[in-house]
């Protein structure tokens, strides 16, 4: 599997607007992507301008084939006016995982 994450930080007060955009815009905008396993924001607890959007995909070749679909670039422009300074996007292979323990009784 292979995550894509975009740190970023907004305006102050501007959380709750770029959350908003990320339910009907972001997530509504992956549906289509081959290989998409889950896309995710995270606000930061202690820091409330704080975030970080993480995306997982089945292959490394379906991560490459959304960067090359352009869909990325035009996500962050609808942010923009949100966003205090400029995101840093880094990808990463995961390396090591566990799956949710079920507990059984028997």
């Amino acid at each position: 599997m292979y995550v894509r994450m975009t740190f970023f930080k907004v305006l102050q007060g501007k959380m709750e607007e770029l959350r908003n955009h990320y339910v009907n815009e972001v997530i509504p905008a992956h549906a289509n992507h081959k290989g998409i396993r889950f896309v995710h924001l995270f606000e930061n607890m202690e820091n409330p301008e704080e975030g970080i959007s993480i995306t997982a995909w089945d292959t490394k070749g379906d991560l490459e084939a959304y960067e090359k679909s352009g869909d990325y670039q035009k996500i962050v422009g609808r942010f923009e006016k949100l966003f205090a300074g400029t995101p840093a996007l880094k990808s990463y292979e995961v390396t090591a995982s566990s799956e949710p323990m079920i507990l059984r009784i028997f």
